[in-house]
């Protein structure tokens, strides 16, 4: 049978040392296992993973969400720095504003987001990074609004042409897409809003409140909405049947604490972007500029009396004002697992709870109202979320 060099016979030598030949010889009578995995342990090694990837991941996911909340907290507490020295500067107004071209003019001379913008504040780069939403429904109006589609009482060019040292002329975007008649989805027009507005940081996905932009409501003698121009509608998303965006004045004035007076929270969803444009993709979900201010508890509409209705008794518009009407906060989102950050008028960044999962911060709505809540059940009374009219007495 032949044997090793040594002498010793190849049945005393465990197989897995013998040569080729020699394993060939010993025949099947002995065997030598090599350590390793059976096929039953390497699953059970793989279940044991598996179990602990699935325990892991939750809380890798909340950690990292955890992270995008503080995130977002503090790009809207530097927001509101930038409002508070807007307001040291403009008769304590805390903003001039909405980021709305076609309700408050050309947006690189009014509103919140131009005001920041002239602070040196990335209003674009400090987005929240947990809403789907990237980018403002005012992007859309930017891409699409004609001459035609503003009413009489908005100056949509905004500030005039002016001239460089070097004699090139400047011209805010606003007026160029409009006196040089750039058409929608044109290359040119796209071309203009990419490099001077998205890339100059006019871009956000936090919403306003309306008490933010607008203050209060502006009322007639039978308590419904007026403009103080003939040629403006009295239209609640103008500023024109306001009093205007909110002031610090006003603030420190009232009885309410700034602490639960919201200025700016993680915008809600309102539509899709209509087309490319810089780094923005079409069919990107856009927010909208600003909430839709006081409405009617029992049905969310806008608060309107017959021409006469006196302001005093239970029956009186005052007593509607101040009893049966809420702010409409729908535009307000949870984006952070069932939490809305929201600044409020002292700097603070208050979180809300959306305590049914119901996708809103209901302040004193009925599931019946319409608006899509789905209980009764008041997550945020007006002792922890300012919610009437106004600041300022009606």
């Amino acid at each position: 049978m032949g044997g090793r060099h040594d002498g010793a016979n190849v049945l005393d030598t465990p197989r897995c040392l013998l040569r080729p030949k020699e394993r060939f010889l010993s025949g099947p009578y002995f065997c030598c296992t090599q350590p390793g995995f059976t096929l039953v342990e390497l699953l059970v090694v793989i279940s044991i993973i598996g179990v602990l990837i699935g325990l892991l991941t939750p809380a890798l996911n909340m950690a990292r969400e955890s992270s995008r909340r503080t995130a977002c907290a503090n790009n809207l507490r530097q927001i509101g720095v930038g409002m508070q020295a807007h307001a040291d500067h403009h008769q304590g107004r805390l903003c001039s504003g909405a980021f709305d071209w076609k309700h408050e003019g050309s947006v690189v001379d009014f509103g919140w987001v131009a005001d920041c913008v002239r602070q040196t504040i990335p209003v674009s780069e400090i987005r929240c990074p947990s809403n789907p939403a990237q980018a403002a429904e005012t992007v859309n109006q930017v891409l699409s609004l004609q001459r035609s589609d503003f009413s009489a009482c908005i100056e949509p060019l905004g500030s005039p042409p002016s001239v460089a040292p070097d004699g090139e002329p400047i011209i805010n975007p606003c007026r160029k897409i409009l006196e040089e008649n750039l058409a929608p989805g044109s290359p040119e027009r796209l071309q203009v809003v990419a490099d001077h507005l998205l890339e100059k940081f006019y871009n956000t996905n936090f919403t306003a409140s309306w008490l933010l932009v607008r203050g209060g409501p502006r009322l007639d003698k039978s308590g419904n909405l007026k403009s103080d121009k003939p040629e403006c509608p009295a239209d609640y998303k103008l500023r024109e049947a306001s009093q205007g965006a909110l002031s610090l004045r006003v603030v420190d004035a009232s009885r309410t604490p700034a602490s639960i007076v919201p200025l700016l929270g993680d915008g809600a969803l309102a539509g899709t972007l209509s087309m490319n444009v810089g780094d923005l993709a079409a069919g990107t979900p856009t927010t909208g500029s600003f909430t839709r201010g006081p409405v009617l508890v029992k049905d969310m509409s806008h608060p309107e009396f017959p021409d006469g209705t006196k302001r005093e008794g239970s029956d009186g518009w005052w007593a509607a004002w101040t009893k049966r009407v809420r702010q409409d906060y729908r535009g307000f989102s949870p984006v952070h697992r069932g939490v809305c950050n929201v600044l409020m008028a002292d700097g603070s960044v208050q979180p809300l709870d959306d305590s049914n999962d119901d996708g809103l911060i209901n302040n004193g709505f009925l599931a019946t109202s319409g608006g899509g809540f789905a209980s009764d059940e008041i997550e945020y009374k007006n002792s922890k979320l300012f919610s009437k009219a106004a600041l300022r007495g009606l």
